[in-house]
């Protein structure tokens, strides 16, 4: 018997391996694009909060490092993503993600189930680079 360990994202259970893979996607994205230039002409086509949301969830996996090995902030993570993508830095990230935390509305899901819908069911195994769009500079 082969047991598989399950890890609850919104209302639905996935593999511990299909998180994990997501996240490790989210983090290679962020670290490439926050070694870019906002003369690239990157934008975000989804909304702030599903970026600070992702900007979240990458500062949880403590992957992000500055020059001296030192784990990124949020803060840092979110100003930085916002500024490659052309989009004005909030003072306030956390301000963003208590926007995450409050969500009401039973047809909004998580950025995460989301992202683990398109690579399951849609076979889309970069889901972040969907909502980036490159605008002639």
């Amino acid at each position: 018997m082969t047991l598989t360990r399950m890890t609850q994202v919104g209302g639905k259970c996935w593999s511990h391996e299909d998180v994990g893979r997501m996240k490790s996607v989210l983090v290679a994205d962020f670290s490439d694009l926050m070694n870019r230039n906002s003369d690239e002409g990157l934008h975000w086509t989804s909304t702030k909060t599903d970026l600070i949301e992702l900007a979240h969830i990458v500062w949880e996996t403590g992957e992000l490092v500055d020059e001296y090995g030192r784990p990124l902030s949020f803060s840092d993570i979110s100003a930085r993503i916002c500024c490659v993508l052309n989009l004005t830095p909030t003072p306030n990230p956390w301000t963003f993600y208590d926007r995450v935390l409050t969500r009401k509305n039973i047809k909004v899901r998580s950025v995460l189930e989301r992202y683990l819908l398109l690579y399951k069911k849609g076979g889309i195994l970069d889901p972040m680079r969907l909502d980036i769009k490159r605008q002639n500079v």
